[in-house]
C-alpha cells in the first residue's frame, strides 16, 4: 500500500501537483536599452531565496511587506497599518545571496537598483499562488 501512495505522489510531483507549493519571481530593468538589475526570487515552502544577479549600482535594495498593505506606502504609514513582521529592507552586493526562513505566503516584493527610486518593480506572491 505505501508503495502504492508513493507512486501516486510521485505522479502529482511529476505534473507539478505536489503540496510543497514553490514558486519563482525574476526582476529585470531596463533603462534606455539598459539593463540596470537582474534579480531571482525563489519561494519554497515558507523559504524565500533571495539573489543579486546584476545591478547597475552593484547593489539590489530589497522591501518586503505582508500583502494585505498592498503597494509599499511611505514607511510610517506602512508601520501604522500594517503587520510589520517581515523583515521591511535590505541590499545585497551583485551576486550576492540571502535565505530568509518563516515567509508567509502572500508578501510584496519591491527590488530596485537604487536606494532612492520610489518606483521600483514590485510583486505580490499573492497573486502566484
Amino acid at each position: 500500500m505505501h508503495y502504492l501512495i508513493a507512486l501516486i505522489y510521485f505522479l502529482l510531483a511529476l505534473i507539478g501537483l505536489d503540496s510543497s507549493g514553490s514558486h519563482t519571481i525574476v526582476t529585470h530593468s531596463a533603462i534606455n536599452g539598459v539593463d540596470v538589475l537582474y534579480s531571482k526570487t525563489r519561494v519554497v515552502a515558507g523559504t524565500a531565496d533571495f539573489a543579486c544577479i546584476s545591478s547597475e549600482s552593484g547593489r539590489c535594495h530589497y522591501r518586503l511587506w505582508p500583502s494585505d498593505c498592498n503597494r509599499p506606502q511611505p514607511l510610517v504609514t506602512a508601520l501604522a497599518f500594517c503587520d510589520v513582521s517581515l523583515p521591511r529592507q535590505f541590499v545585497l552586493a551583485a551576486g550576492a545571496r540571502r535565505q530568509l526562513a518563516g515567509m508567509p505566503a502572500n508578501f510584496t516584493l519591491c527590488v530596485s537598483h537604487d536606494r532612492t527610486n520610489q518606483d521600483a518593480d514590485c510583486e505580490s506572491t499573492s497573486t502566484r499562488l
